[in-house]
């Protein structure tokens, strides 16, 4: 018997933050402004693309780093001459 009315309890105040949180969710929407992005994607990221993205990221920046190293061994065959 206790354990039942220890559920309804927490399920009640579950319930009510539940609705309290969607209430002030509704109160502050229009008042909040869009955030600038610092630097836009190349492409759109979709929420079911989410991992291809990263592995995207990921990618591309593993290239500059090869470039990077590549440009210094010229830079470094350049100079022992």
């Amino acid at each position: 018997m206790r354990g039942l009315v220890t559920f309804i309890v927490i399920a009640g105040i579950g319930g009510g933050l539940f609705v309290w949180q969607k209430q002030t969710e509704q109160k502050s929407a229009p008042k909040e402004q869009p955030i600038a992005q610092s630097a836009p994607t190349p492409r759109p990221v979709y929420e079911h693309v989410w991992a291809k993205h990263s592995l995207d990221t990921t990618h591309s920046v593993i290239e500059k780093i090869k470039q990077q190293r590549q440009d210094d061994d010229l830079k470094d065959a350049v100079g022992r001459r």
